[in-house]
């Protein structure tokens, strides 16, 4: 591979400067403890369309690497369509809600690697699947070169365009009293791809999902308005201090941050957020 680094840069550094807003408020080591439970698997509904295209994608003797796969929300759903999935992610906290999940829906084909992307190695599979992992990344071409290394067919990186943190910016900016920096989303990560030589494909799953910290709690605007400032504390964007100052913000601009749908009241950032793959073969 070959490559020019204007792609790359601009995408680091749109990663370093969302990492750096974020450590002034002083994060815990593992931004992911106080919100691991929200994105455990859900054994109980069906396999939702995006993890269902990533199935589609799978042989029964194929090992599913999910990198920064968390607590295995996509993958272990789709564990019965593999030979074996392997989830390597850096957070403790989510590989206690994997272990669980793995241990209470009795899967025995499944295991937790801790550890980063690029500092593990000996971690491969025959398709690897990258989930809302790549607009946190501050060295993307070491990253993707990993990616085609340890991957022996297919690659497959899921994003929502806009970027689910994005969509905390009006909420960031209400609260805090300035511009929320934002993350490399599709554009970004096409261009270093573009860089690198690679020929990828993106696929359109349909209307992105409301993210998990941000769903609804109850019909009142308060209640919304409760679940937001719960889901920023655990984040981190918000200190427990600012949560009622940060509420009545919120309620008192209702109007400009949510939209009402059929589903009820929702980010009105949020709207026509599309979910993607962006795909190629690595042989």
């Amino acid at each position: 591979m070959t490559v020019s680094g204007a792609a790359a840069a601009t995408h680091d550094a749109l990663a370093d400067a969302y990492h750096a807003q974020r450590a002034k408020l002083a994060p815990p080591d593992d931004m992911w403890a106080n919100c691991a439970a929200n994105f455990k698997p859900d054994f109980s509904a069906p396999v939702p369309p995006f993890g269902e295209r990533v199935a589609s994608f799978l042989g029964a003797q194929d090992v599913l690497l999910d990198v920064g796969g968390g607590c295995g929300r996509i993958s272990l759903p789709i564990a019965d369509r593999c030979r074996e999935v392997i989830c390597i992610d850096p957070s403790p906290a989510m590989g206690e809600v994997f272990e669980t999940a793995v241990r209470g829906a009795g899967i025995r084909n499944a295991r937790f690697v801790l550890g980063g992307w690029t500092e593990t190695p000996g971690v491969a599979g025959d398709v690897t699947l990258v989930a809302h992992v790549t607009y946190f990344v501050t060295d993307i071409v070491s990253f993707v070169r990993r990616l085609n290394d340890a991957t022996s067919r297919r690659v497959l990186i899921g994003l929502h365009s806009p970027p689910p943190p994005d969509l905390f910016a009006p909420f960031f900016k209400l609260a805090r009293g300035e511009e929320q920096a934002l993350v490399p989303g599709r554009d970004e990560l096409l261009a270093v791809l573009t860089e690198l030589g690679i020929d990828a494909q993106v696929i359109e799953v349909g209307p992105a999902p409301q993210p998990v910290v941000a769903t609804a709690l109850g019909e009142s605007r308060e209640q919304i308005v409760r679940g937001e400032v719960e889901g920023g504390v655990r984040l981190g964007w918000l200190k427990p201090a600012e949560a009622e100052s940060a509420a009545a913000l919120f309620l008192e601009h209702f109007d400009d941050l949510y939209v009402d749908t059929e589903q009820g009241s929702r980010r009105r950032v949020g709207v026509g957020s599309r979910e993607l793959i962006v795909t190629w073969e690595t042989a």
